[in-house]
């Protein structure tokens, strides 16, 4: 019998995100049919215990606010993308147990602009303060924005 992997996003509030319809369909049209995907309403008090009460069935996790900043301290490891932007979204694990964050947004807004041809960047307006703004600025930056 294949193994089930499971996968989801966890935020707070989380019941409006589309990422289960997105992640199940990517699943099937792939045929991962033992992978799961679902939402977890998180907020920071909760990240730690959720997290340490993960088994060897989980392949990773998807993270949306508050949890961006949050989950950094209980991470193994972070990608350089991540440590300099202070903003995981993606936490995966390792065959030996390890907690990795990853963030995939920075990379996501510079390959979305520039699929719509902008390659680069001379001035720009962020709203917000928060871990997705600071991976706004981050992509921008990288597209020539001045810092």
């Amino acid at each position: 019998m294949p193994t089930r992997r499971r996968a989801a996003v966890l935020g707070s509030p989380i019941a409006h995100s589309l990422s289960p319809v997105l992640h199940r369909t990517a699943y099937r049209e792939l045929g991962l049919h033992t992978w799961t995907y679902d939402r977890h309403d998180i907020d920071e008090p909760a990240l730690e215990s959720f997290l340490g009460g993960l088994d060897d069935s989980w392949a990773g996790l998807s993270l949306t606010m508050p949890l961006k900043r949050a989950v950094l301290p209980l991470l193994d490891s972070v990608t350089d993308t991540a440590r300099s932007v202070q903003a995981v979204n993606t936490v995966l694990f390792t065959a030996d147990g390890r907690k990795e964050g990853h963030n995939t947004d920075v990379p996501g807004m510079t390959s979305a602009l520039r699929e719509r041809g902008i390659t680069r960047v001379g001035h720009a307006a962020v709203l917000g303060a928060g871990a997705t703004a600071a991976s706004a600025l981050a992509a921008l930056a990288r597209m020539g924005a001045p810092e």
